[in-house]
Parts: C-alpha cells; sequence; structure tokens
C-alpha cells in the first residue's frame, strides 16, 4: 500500500501532470471566489476540458479545481460577507467581522492554510481508511441521519450565550425553510407555490445573499462608509500571520478536519454541515466565547479546515465503493465512468 501511495505521488509530481495541477489550481481559485459557483459547477464546467487528457492528468485537473473551488469562496466570504459556496457561509460569520476591523489578510491567510492543512489530513485519511470503511458506510441508516441533524440544531445553543430564545426561533425557522421543495419519499410539492425554481428547496447561496450581503448594502448605504470601519481593508498583519495563527492553533485543525472527514464520509449530509458542526465545535472550546461572531479567528479557521479535509471523507465512499459522498463527488464520479 505504501507503495502504491509513492508511485501515485510521484506521478502526480511528473510533468505533464503538475502542469495540469498548476492549471486546475487557478482555474478552480478563480472560479469558486464567484459567489454560486460550487465544486460541482466547476468540475462540470471543466469535464468538457477532461476529455482531451489522459486518466491520470483528467483526474489531477479535475480534483485540482475542484479542492480549491471550495476554499475560494472563503474570499468573498471574508471580504464581502458573501460566500462563494454554501459551505462558506460559516466562515462569514467571524471572517467578515475581521474584515471590518481591517484584519482581512489575516483572515485570509488563515482560511487558506487551514484549508490547506485540512485537504492534506483528509488525503491521507482517504488513503488509509478506504479497507476498513465500507461496513461503516453501509451501516448508516435514517435513524443515524436523524442522530446527525439533531445533533446540528443542539450547536444552537452553543452558539447563543444568553439569546437561546432567539436560538430556538432561528433554529425553527430554519426547519420551516427545509421544507420547501419536492419530498423524497413521495415526491409531494410542499410550499412551492407553483414556481419550478422552489422544487430543490432554497438555496443556501442565495439565502445567505439575501441575509447578508443585501443587508450590508443597506446598511453601508445608510452608513455611508466602506466595509472595514477605519475607512479601508487592510492588510494588517498580512497572510503571514494568519497562516501562522493555523499552526499555533494545530489542535484545533486537527479536530475540525477530523469532524469534517466524518462528515464527508456519510453520503448526503453535505458540506454545509460539516462546516457549521466544526464552527459549533470551534465556539464551545474557544477561550474566548464572547468574541465569537465578533472577529475571531477560530471561527475562521474551524469550518474552513473542515471545509477541504471534508473531501477526503467525501471520496472514501465515491472511490472505494461507487457512492458519491456529495454533490461534487457525483459529478466526479460521472468524469471517472466516462473518462474510463
Amino acid at each position: 500500500m505504501v507503495d502504491a501511495l509513492f508511485a501515485g505521488l510521484m506521478i502526480v509530481l511528473s510533468w505533464p501532470t503538475i502542469a495540469y495541477m498548476i492549471v486546475g489550481v487557478i482555474i478552480g481559485l478563480f472560479l469558486g471566489v464567484l459567489p454560486g459557483i460550487g465544486g460541482p459547477v466547476i468540475l462540470a464546467l471543466l469535464l468538457p476540458f477532461a476529455f482531451t487528457m489522459g486518466k491520470v492528468e483528467a483526474l489531477t485537473f479535475l480534483l485540482s479545481a475542484h479542492a480549491v473551488g471550495v476554499t475560494g469562496g472563503s474570499v468573498t466570504a471574508i471580504l464581502f460577507g458573501v460566500p462563494g459556496t454554501g459551505t462558506n457561509a460559516a466562515t462569514v460569520l467571524d471572517g467578515y467581522p475581521l474584515a471590518r476591523k481591517g484584519e482581512a489578510g489575516r483572515a485570509i491567510g488563515a482560511a487558506l492554510a487551514a484549508s490547506a492543512v485540512g485537504g492534506v489530513i483528509g488525503a491521507f485519511t482517504l488513503a488509509a481508511l478506504i479497507p476498513v470503511l465500507r461496513p461503516l458506510v453501509l451501516s448508516f441508516s435514517p435513524a443515524e441521519f436523524l442522530m446527525l441533524s439533531v445533533m446540528g440544531l443542539t450547536f444552537l445553543t452553543a452558539l447563543s450565550e444568553g439569546n437561546s430564545l432567539k436560538a430556538a426561533i432561528s433554529g425553527l425557522l430554519g426547519l420551516l425553510f427545509s421544507f420547501v421543495g419536492e419530498e423524497t419519499i413521495m415526491g409531494t410539492k410542499r410550499f412551492t407555490f407553483g414556481q419550478m425554481y422552489l422544487w430543490d428547496g432554497v438555496k443556501l447561496v442565495p439565502a445567505v445573499v439575501g441575509l447578508f450581503a443585501v443587508a450590508e448594502m443597506v446598511a453601508l448605504l445608510a452608513e455611508g462608509g466602506a466595509i472595514a470601519r477605519n475607512g479601508s481593508i487592510s492588510w494588517r498583519g498580512g497572510p503571514v500571520s494568519g497562516i501562522l495563527e493555523v499552526f499555533k492553533k494545530w489542535f484545533l485543525v486537527l479536530r475540525c478536519s477530523i469532524i469534517g472527514i466524518v462528515v464527508g464520509i456519510v453520503p448526503g449530509l453535505g458540506g454545509d454541515v460539516a462546516c457549521f458542526l466544526a464552527y459549533g465545535h470551534g465556539a464551545q472550546t474557544t477561550r474566548e466565547k464572547e468574541k465569537f461572531g465578533e472577529g475571531n479567528i477560530d471561527g475562521v479557521i474551524a469550518p474552513e479546515s473542515a471545509n477541504n479535509a471534508k473531501e477526503g471523507g467525501a471520496l472514501v465512499p465515491t472511490i472505494g465503493f461507487g457512492i458519491p459522498g456529495s454533490a461534487g463527488m457525483a459529478v466526479l464520479l460521472g468524469a471517472l465512468m466516462m473518462i474510463g
């Protein structure tokens, strides 16, 4: 197994495979910054180009673009409060307040570094766990999914110091909005009001843009100023300071990466769940709970660590058993079948 891992690593680092990886990273980062274009869309856009490549080059190209695409959304989440994808919604909660304080560089550096480290941890986990995880993946039933959903709702109390009533109301509103769309068992349309757009439910990115971005635009218009309270978004401390923060808080990165991997392994849960669970865990374990939601760097590191680590977890059922771990993995699985 170790020999196979080293052989695969040498293939990836050889020419021209590494060139395809670099191109995939650049394209994925550019597309990931655009709000609403997530991993599945990036894979779908790049799929025609993959047919002109060899099998190894195509897989490297697609995976590179997909992995960086989910990371690129953190840039707009931090700078403008607009998540590039649904998985970056948790990053808005502390990343944007940091930008308002003039610490955008520090926040972006921490987000990119945490995502990179989480991705590496997820990759090693993928290599190690494929032979042993088949019984675990196949054992999940509706009861286990319900347990994970309830566990996610309980994190509302962890994030609502002294505001339990508001947290309960927010949770109930979230459940109410989750009823919109086509019911998965009988196919009944619920609260769609005759609109086909609502058949798939309320999309997270448009909802977050409406809740955060539009509200912030109105607030900035009323205040008549820039996003940063000091008049401009500076790179105070710089990205390097954010990167160093990630390595100082290595245990938080490790724990949240594990959360992302576990959630990613379970098909159907999605990256949004992983990132918000990691954010809730960070809120529970930080020493500065009162600063969470107001610009705590832990609130950026925690969800971004899980953000890329979950991709390694999602690849476990996708590659190992042919069960897509997420929407992006479903597109990737189709690409693998077509490429051969």
